[in-house]
Order: C-alpha cells, then structure tokens, then sequence
C-alpha cells in the first residue's frame, strides 16, 4: 500500500509540477505575432472551432487557451463572437491528453524528456529556454498520468474502494456525483477519469458507471472554474463563465444521450464507443473526447446567442475599457498615414487620464486609495504595451517625406507619457507622507491643488491643440526648481519648525516629484506636441 500511494502521489506531483511548467512557459511564448495569427485564421465559427482545437490540442490546456483568448478581447484583436468558437475547440483538443495515456507511447515520451533535458542545460541553447521547458512540461504531464494510472491498479483492490465500489450497488446516479465530487476536490477532471478507466478495467463498476463518472468529472471542473473566476470581471468572466456553461449543457446534453441509449435502448454514443474500439480503456478515454466533441457542435450555432446574453449579464468592467486600445486595431498599419492619427489619439486619452490621479487625493487614506491608484496605473500602462507593437510596424512601413517627423515624435512621445505617468504615480504614493502633518498642511494642500489646476490646464490645452493655449503651456510649465527649493529651504532651514524625518522627507520627496513632474510636462509639449488639427498628413 506505502507504494501504491506513493506512486500515486509522484504521478500527481509529475502532473501538477508539468502541467505548471507548460502553462507558464507557453504563456511567455504567446507573443504579438502569435495572437495575430489566432486573431486572423479565427474569421468564422468553424474556422474559429477548428483553429481552438489544433490550438488546444498542442496546449493541452484550456487554461492557456482562455490566457491566450483574454490577451486577444483585452487588446480588441478579436470580438467575443469570435472568441466563443475558440473555446468550443479548445475543449476538444485539449481532451485528446486521456486518450494518448491509453496508448503506450511511454518510450518516445521518454525519449523526448530526456533529450528535452539534457537540451535545457546547453548554454547556448538558452534562447530556446522557454520552449524546451513547455516540451518538458508536457512530457512530465504526460508520464504523471501514466504513474496515476498505474496507480490506480492496487488501489482499486484495496479495501476502502473496493467497499466504496461496492456501496454503488451498480447505481448510476452516484457514479456521476462521485465523479463530479472528486473531480472538484483534486480540480483534475483528467486525474478522476483515469481513476474510473482503472475500476473500469478491474471489474469494480460497469462501464456505465465510468462513462457517469467521466461526464460527473465535467460537473465538478465547472464548480471549480466558477469559483476561481468570482474575482474577475468584463470579458474575462464571459469566457469562464462560458467554459462554466459548455461543461453544465454538455452534462445535461450527454446524459440525456445516456438515458436515451441506457432504458430505450437505441444505439448512440456507447455504440459509436464501441464500433470506434475494442479497447474498453480506450472506449472511455473517447468518451471524454466525445463529451467534448459533441457538446461543441451542438454550441457552434449557438455562438451569437451566447455571446448576445453574455455581454448583458457581463459587461466590459471600467477598468478593462480603461485598459483597452479604443482606435488602434489590427487593420490600421496598413495606411502610415492613418495609423499615426489614430495612435496619436490613444496617447490623447491618456493624457486626458492625467487629473484622474490628483482626484484620488481627494479620497480617504487607506487600501480603497491605493487599490485606486494601481488600477489606474495598471490601466494606463496596458494601453502603452498594446500600441507599442503598432508604432513599432508604423514605424518599419513606407514613410513618406510628410509623415516621417510625424512618425518620430508619435514614438518620442510615447516615451514621454510613460515617465509622466510614473512620475504623477509616484507623487500620488507619496503625497500620503503629510497628510497628518499640522505644520505642512498649507504646502500639502498648495501642491496638490497647485498640481491639479495645473493638470486640468495643461491637457485641455493639449487637447486643443491652438497655438495661443500651447504658449499658454509653456508660462505655467516654467521652470520650478528655485521655487521648489525656496520651499525646502524656508522649512528644512527655519529652526522654529520642528519636523519629524517622516515629514522631512515628505517634503523633499513631493517637492522634488513636482518639480520633475512640471519639467517633463513642459518637454513632451515642447518636443513631441501633437500636430495641430488642421494640418493635414
């Protein structure tokens, strides 16, 4: 028994420890170029199925493939319409693992993890680092299984699960809870039908009862997905709640084909099992490829639908519209011209976003301030990663004599935005050090303020572009540092007040960061002004 459990617990730990390897590292791997491919072959349902199942079926993880598909909604590369298509083949591909442990293919996983690790510690073979870990991370996944099937052949004979099978007394109803409860306790559908293909071969269930316990195992792996994804909100809980959704339709549809076949007996899915192999293990493990496969094909028609009730009951959260790219898409590199209008006025919301950060000081001290703020920031600097890749191409195209500098001062200025963000966020952490201070409050609240009607001026004015208010940018935007130490001076040097060192360097720090904050204001408008509104490109 010490070995069995043993065995069982390396299989779970070789499981867990690849199925992390491969997600994280093809995480990494998912680049630009990768998502315009999934975003572009994805033009139709069936295309959209077909492709999330090849994807899927790669993976081996539903996980990545919804990473991959959140990626896609959030930089607007893909329409949820054209998202849910995907997800549908995803399941399929991704159910294909099971059905490959039922195979003896063990001498060439064996070979590809050996040679996979030795290949790991060439360095010079380090760029390939990312891929040679997902690799081995899916034969790890792959020989786990394996160990938990072995497993499970002593287990099976042992006296708990021998009682437990027995309990059954052939009911089809507690096979499927026992598959749906155990597959939420381990959260591995995956681990729970290797257990049923184990009694099954052993002669504890009939292959009824493990074909419920592999739908059961479906069940619970929904519970799980739904619990995990109550934290997130918009596009991101469309997708789960939709994996959710295929998982509880799929039982309710797999089980009506059950009782159909079971008490009527008209020949369905156990006969197409059995017409497709010989193998009783095998039959199973298409089983749970058919659970997949059908349930998908019922859904393809159905896509609009749930799409359509999809958005209603969850729509896109402020944060995410915030974190979203509202003009660059991906069409717009194929005009320069257009592009860099277009780019130029995503860099304009963001600018517009700029006071959002002063009001925050407004609120109370405390986690709801600081939660604010990152979300603002998380925000902001989504919407820089996005179009980095689009200035990037706007940049390699045909440029012509007329739109060159403009090209120029659209990628200088997106650098520009990114220090004035870090540096305003830096204030706005910051700021917090004198709330409490009776002998600064005055300067406190003249910064702050002073910063605020600063802001308010300085993005209308960019916004408008009038060369009388960008004169106007360069007065209020003049040079602040002997200000600035003037107020350092008149404190830090006045023995009459007594500052404590947290006060101190609230002061020098909120002092310095405006001053920083006022010049790099006054250089993205001097050097990377937006192009006046009538000038054509």
């Amino acid at each position: 028994m010490a070995l069995t459990i043993a065995t069982i617990l390396a299989g779970l730990g070789l499981f867990l420890v690849g199925k992390n390897l491969l997600t994280s590292n093809l995480r990494n791997m998912v680049g630009r170029s990768v998502q315009l491919t999934i975003a572009r072959v994805a033009a139709s349902p069936v295309l959209g199925l077909f492709w999330g199942a090849v994807l899927g079926a790669i993976i081996q993880s539903t996980a990545v493939v919804t990473f991959i598909l959140i990626g896609l909604l959030m930089a607007r590369m893909i329409e949820p319409k054209r998202a849910l298509p995907i997800v549908l083949g995803g399941n399929i591909g991704s159910s294909l693992i099971l059905l490959l442990v039922t195979l003896d293919i063990r001498l060439v996983v064996m070979l590809v993890l050996g040679l996979t690790g030795i290949l790991m510690t060439v360095g010079r073979l380090q760029h390939l680092k990312t891929a040679l870990n997902a690799i081995f991370g899916l034969c790890l996944l792959y020989y786990g299984l394996v160990l938990l099937k072995s497993g499970t052949v002593p287990l099976a004979h042992s006296a708990f699960f021998t009682d437990m099978m027995a309990g059954l007394d052939g009911s089809l109803a507690a096979a499927f809870t026992i598959g749906a409860a155990l597959s939420a306790a381990c959260q591995s559908s995956i681990t729970v039908a290797l257990l049923g293909i184990g009694f099954l071969s052993h002669g504890f269930v009939s292959f009824e009862q493990a074909l419920l316990v592999i739908y059961g195992t479906n069940l619970g792996s929904s519970a799980v997905t739904y619990m995990l994804s109550s934290g997130v909100k918009g596009t991101a809980r469309q997708v789960a709640i939709y994996q959710v959704g295929f998982n509880l339709i799929g039982c309710l549809l797999m089980l009506t084909l059950f009782v159909v076949e079971h008490y009527l007996e008209t020949p369905l899915v156990m006969a197409l099992l059995q017409t497709l192999s010989d193998d009783i293990d095998r039959q199973l493990a298409l089983s749970y490829l058919a659970f997949n496969s059908i349930t998908a094909l019922f859904l393809l028609p159905l896509i609009g639908v749930a799409g359509r009730l999809l958005a209603q009951r969850y729509p896109t959260s402020p944060l995410e519209a915030d974190s979203q790219l509202a003009y660059l898409g991906e069409h717009v590199t194929r005009d320069p011209a257009t592009a860099a209008l277009l780019a130029e006025q995503e860099q304009l919301r963001l600018l517009l976003r700029l006071p959002r950060y002063v009001d925050l000081l407004r609120l109370e001290k405390g986690p709801g301030r600081t939660q604010n703020l990152a979300r603002l920031h998380q925000a902001y600097v989504s919407v820089l990663d996005q179009a980095q890749p689009y200035l990037g191409q706007i940049a390699d195209g045909s440029l012509t004599a007329q739109n060159h500098d403009r090209i120029y001062r659209l990628i200088d200025r997106q650098d520009r935005l990114a220090a004035v963000e870090v540096t305003l966020r830096d204030f706005v952490a910051a700021a917090p050090m004198l709330d409490q201070s009776q002998s600064l409050a005055l300067i406190h609240v003249a910064l702050v303020e002073g910063l605020d009607a600063l802001l308010l001026s300085y993005v209308e004015a960019m916004e408008s572009r009038d060369a009388e208010d960008m004169a106007m940018i360069e007065r209020i935007t003049g040079d602040r540092g002997d200000v600035m130490e003037g107020v350092r001076r008149s404190f830090l040097g006045d023995g009459t007040v007594a500052l404590s060192r947290e006060e101190k360097l609230g002061l020098m720090q909120l002092t310095g960061l405006f001053e920083r904050l006022v010049f790099l204001l006054r250089e993205l408008a001097l050097k990377a002004p937006f192009e006046p509104a009538e000038k054509e490109v």
